[in-house]
C-alpha cells in the first residue's frame, strides 16, 4: 500500500508543477529551466509522468509550488501574481521570472516571498 501513496503523491507533484506553471503564465521552456532539466521532461510530466522524489527536480517543483502559494497570498489572484513575476523588483535586484530559472534565484525568490508575507 505504501507504494500506491507514494506514487499518488508523484503523480500530485508533476500535476500541481504544471498547474503552477500555466497559472504564472510560464510556457514549457521556462518550466524546464526551473526544474533544471530539458523540455523533454515537462512534456512527459503534461502526458501524466511522475516527478521522482529526492531529486534535483522534485525539490525545485516543490520551490515553485511554495513560491505560487505565497505569492496569492499575497498578491491575490493569478492575474496579480503574473504581473509581479515579469516585474522588476528592487528588493531581488531583477525580474522574478528571470531569477527562477536557476536554483539559487528560485531559492532567493521564495524566501523573499516569504519575509514579505511575515510582515504582513
Amino acid at each position: 500500500m505504501k507504494s500506491v501513496t507514494s506514487s499518488a503523491k508523484n503523480g500530485v507533484l508533476g500535476k500541481a508543477f504544471i498547474r503552477v506553471g500555466e497559472g504564472l503564465g510560464l510556457d514549457d521552456d521556462e518550466l524546464s529551466a526551473v526544474l533544471g532539466e530539458h523540455v523533454s521532461p515537462v512534456m512527459l510530466l503534461r502526458h501524466g509522468q511522475e516527478l521522482q522524489p529526492n531529486t534535483e527536480a522534485w525539490s525545485r517543483a516543490l520551490l515553485l509550488v511554495e513560491l505560487y502559494q505565497s505569492l496569492l497570498a499575497l498578491v491575490g489572484t493569478e492575474q496579480n501574481a503574473k504581473i509581479w513575476l515579469s516585474s522588476r523588483n528592487r528588493g531581488l535586484s531583477s525580474r522574478p521570472r528571470d531569477l527562477i530559472t536557476c536554483r539559487t534565484g528560485l531559492e532567493q525568490v521564495v524566501q523573499y516571498l516569504a519575509a514579505t508575507r511575515s510582515l504582513i
